[in-house]
């Protein structure tokens, strides 16, 4: 396992011995690393750092520590990985970053750690993560989510499986986004998303089911009907939602069920479908 002279690595590191380390490299005490992962030039990895397998991290990128990576991940250049949670204050013991496997996390892409000593922030698995796109503290993000460049999560942000937030989305804190939506570019979210839906980046309205990802994804043409219908009851027939619950709770569609635990259990409040002109 040579090293470059530009290379500093802590005696107190534990690195397998097929590790590839490039130039200018610092890994620092109480760093683990596992078998076949590759860091480029330009790494720099801070204590209680683990690495899984087969992960590649790209030049200049920054791993703080509290930070755990799985295997597979692609890191590219310039990303600071555990950095502390953007807030006010001291905090005395912040938390952790548990990313999971297979996740692509391009160029100046920044994740934050939980804001305290249980706090975690995690990344789950075969997510893509774009260009200068900031996971804040406490956030969860599911998997195979696509987060366009510039999108921001602002902290204790919940992104179930599958979503899409366009170039520049800005979710606020504590909003969730259901399973498969698809949020529009530069849009604004303060409030929950539910599952399946369709949300215009100029007004951050819904606008409608995210028939297109639905049918990507195999879902069957009476599903995606039965959520059509529901949709209708959810977001054109001025329903309280008590009497949304009574017309809904016992729909034999899976999706549609989903659909309504969401709504049920949403403690912000959900986006309404935009007005039309």
């Amino acid at each position: 396992m040579p090293f470059s002279e530009t290379t500093l690595i802590s005696p107190y590191a534990q690195i397998a011995d097929d590790v590839v380390i490039g130039e200018g490299c610092r890994i620092e005490s109480g760093v683990v690393i596992g078998a076949g992962t590759q860091l480029a030039d330009g790494v720099k990895l801070e204590p209680e750092v683990s690495l899984g397998e087969n992960n590649v991290i790209g030049v200049g990128t920054v791993i703080k520590s509290g930070t755990q990576l799985g295997s597979g991940n692609q890191i590219a250049e310039y990303c600071v990985l555990g950095g502390p949670p953007l807030i006010s204050g001291r905090i005395a013991l912040p938390g952790r970053l548990c990313i999971g496997d297979r996740n692509v996390i391009r160029e100046f892409a920044t994740i934050q750690v939980g804001t305290d000593e249980d706090g975690v922030t995690c990344i789950g698995n075969t997510n893509y993560i774009m260009p200068n796109v900031q996971i804040g503290h406490d956030s969860r993000v599911g998997n195979k989510v696509t987060l366009t460049n510039k999108a921001s999560l602002c902290g204790h942000v919940t992104i179930e499986d599958e979503v899409v937030l366009g170039l520049g989305a800005t979710i606020h804190q504590h909003c969730r986004i259901g399973r498969l939506a698809m949020v529009g570019a530069t849009a604004y979210v303060s409030r929950d998303i539910v599952p399946f839906v369709l949300v215009d980046g100029r007004s951050g309205g819904i606008v409608g089911l995210n028939k297109i990802g639905l049918a990507r994804r195999g879902f069957s043409q009476f599903t995606i009907s039965e959520l059509k219908s529901a949709y209708r009851v959810i977001f054109r027939e001025a329903l309280s939602r008590q009497e949304i619950t009574a017309r809904l709770q016992n729909h034999p569609c899976p999706e549609v069920q989903e659909l309504l635990s969401f709504l049920i259990s949403s403690n912000r409040g959900i986006e309404q479908a935009r007005k039309s002109k």
